[in-house]
């Protein structure tokens, strides 16, 4: 039976350790191992019956392992999964639901929260996480490691850049294009294409920062 790591024990971490122990495969398929955090004491006062393995940075891999990274934000997910990834880890994804559509395509270590819907033929990157009640249309794309917050809605053909961050209740319309590492602000509504390193907010969004 293979033995699964998670990145990251903090809040996030400890809603998808929950999510993966009430998994159909828990136990019959891997077992949850523990987690990896470089804050020894992250899970003290918490109710969660596995231990801190180590720290990213210093943990040696094993053949029976199979790894989830989950972190908030997408740079924090690069910086702790590289040296794991690095390793040659296999990282699985992780759907609640069933049901998505045949066409959609995606990569290694995502993780859908429940109730999340996809559109025919989306294409989703590595290590993107979505969380509940986000709507992806048709014929999306989604770069790797973005962020797609709860009831989050990206209409038809749009395409969202890597490393990008949509904050709860954004709204990209149809076509519109999210470039690498923009960040939309809670609420907003996305009408024209975001540049990267772009902070965008308001209805309509307009950029409010640039990195």
């Amino acid at each position: 039976m293979k033995e699964l790591v998670i990145i990251g024990a903090g809040g996030f971490g400890r809603n998808v350790f929950w999510q993966c122990f009430a998994d159909i495969d828990h136990e019959r398929v891997w077992s949850i191992k523990g987690f990896l955090d470089d804050r020894p004491n992250v899970l003290d006062g918490f109710k969660v019956p596995r231990p801190i393995l180590g720290s990213p940075f210093e943990y040696k891999i094993q053949p029976d392992e199979i790894w989830l990274c989950a972190l908030g934000s997408p740079e924090m997910r690069r910086k702790y999964s590289a040296p794991i990834a690095a390793q040659g880890a296999n990282f699985i994804s992780v759907y609640p639901d069933v049901g998505y559509p045949p066409s959609v395509r995606s990569g290694r270590g995502i993780i859908f929260e429940p109730k999340v819907q996809l559109g025919s033929d989306s294409v989703i990157g590595s290590f993107v996480v979505m969380c509940s009640l986000a709507v992806i249309g048709h014929d999306v794309h989604i770069g790797d490691f973005t962020q797609v917050s709860s009831m989050v809605f990206v209409g038809g053909g749009a395409r969202i850049g890597s490393d990008v961050q949509l904050h709860p209740h954004a709204c990209v319309l149809p076509g519109v294009s999210v470039g690498n590492r923009a960040i939309v602000g809670a609420g907003s509504v996305v009408i024209h294409d975001v540049p990267p390193d772009c902070t965008v907010f308001g209805n309509p969004a307009k950029v409010i920062h640039v990195r």
